[in-house]
């Protein structure tokens, strides 16, 4: 069962808005609840992404980084 492009978008505006609160109160990137806000985004992102492609054959132009190096 896919996922409606139009949800998986509301999710991932409402983990980015999320991520802005966690970051401007936090006291760092080594943070848990930043790096955890960052996990959060990141599946959001690949949700929406995911969802877009599954209706419209659509990717977005943006990666995520990795830890890999």
């Amino acid at each position: 069962m896919s996922t409606d492009p139009s949800y998986a978008l509301q999710a991932l505006i409402a983990r980015l808005e999320q991520h802005l609160a966690i970051v401007s109160q936090s006291r760092g990137a080594a943070e848990a609840s930043v790096d955890a806000a960052f996990g959060a985004l990141a599946d959001a992102f690949e949700d929406y992404e995911e969802a877009l492609y599954e209706q419209y054959s659509e990717l977005l132009p943006f990666t995520i980084p990795s830890d890999d190096a």
